[in-house]
């Protein structure tokens, strides 16, 4: 297989196989570049998520999402919360919460509700 008359041999399942010399640098290279990496991540204190994984959770969970603003997401909530008790106590008043709720202007709400978008913001200082 080689010009230099060596033999060379990887292990592949257990076996090994004889192999031209480039093969044998090529697969020793890659080899030796992944123990490399996985090296410099430990010195760089680098951890990987999924090892964090147990059968409850996943390590992915533990991660800050970046694109979701939590403290919004949570005033978001209360106020929803707060507007849909409102409506189980204040039938006559169901439009405007509602609209409210799902972020609709009063004009809108006052289109939904046949009355006048005034009458829309009066009422919704009672809350």
């Amino acid at each position: 297989m080689n010009n230099d008359g060596k033999k060379y041999f990887i292990k592949i399942k257990g076996a090994l196989v004889e192999v031209t010399d480039e093969i044998y640098i090529a697969y020793y290279e890659m080899e030796r570049k992944e123990k490399y990496m996985v090296e410099k991540d430990k010195a760089h204190g680098l951890l990987y998520y999924d090892s964090w994984d147990t059968e409850d959770t996943r390590g992915i969970d533990y991660i800050m999402d970046s694109t979701v603003n939590v403290e919004e997401e949570a005033i978001r909530t209360v106020i929803a919360s707060d507007i849909w008790s409102y409506v189980s106590q204040i039938d006559d008043k169901y439009h405007i919460c509602e609209g409210i709720a799902k972020g609709t202007t009063e004009i809108e709400i006052a289109k939904a509700a046949n009355v006048t978008q005034q009458a829309i913001h009066k009422n919704k200082k009672g809350f």
